[in-house]
């Protein structure tokens, strides 16, 4: 496999992921809990605040990591189609 096949791969996985009812209701929970926690929380504790952060932060990190592998796939798909057009203008005129 190539790495334009590699790519689109793994864009079809992410996408799956994403689109995954569990996994959206898994997001939309930790959504929740973590907003839950932040309003919970005094403006004094600056650890538990701190550690708030933290979380939100990874999962805010692997989210993005999937969207890239999304735009990662979808141009592998044309850098593909480009190819494969400039092959066929090679090798037909």
């Amino acid at each position: 496999m190539d790495k334009l096949e590699e790519r689109i791969s793994r864009e079809t996985k992410a996408l799956g992921l994403m689109n995954d009812p569990v996994m959206k209701q898994a997001r939309e929970h930790i959504d929740t809990e973590l907003y839950r926690l932040f309003k919970e929380t005094k403006p004094t504790d600056l650890e538990a605040l701190s550690q708030i952060s933290g979380m939100q932060y990874m999962h805010t990190k692997y989210l993005a990591y999937l969207n890239q592998c999304l735009t990662d796939g979808k141009m592998a798909r044309i850098e593909l189609e480009q190819k494969k057009k400039g092959f066929k203008e090679r090798l037909f005129g």
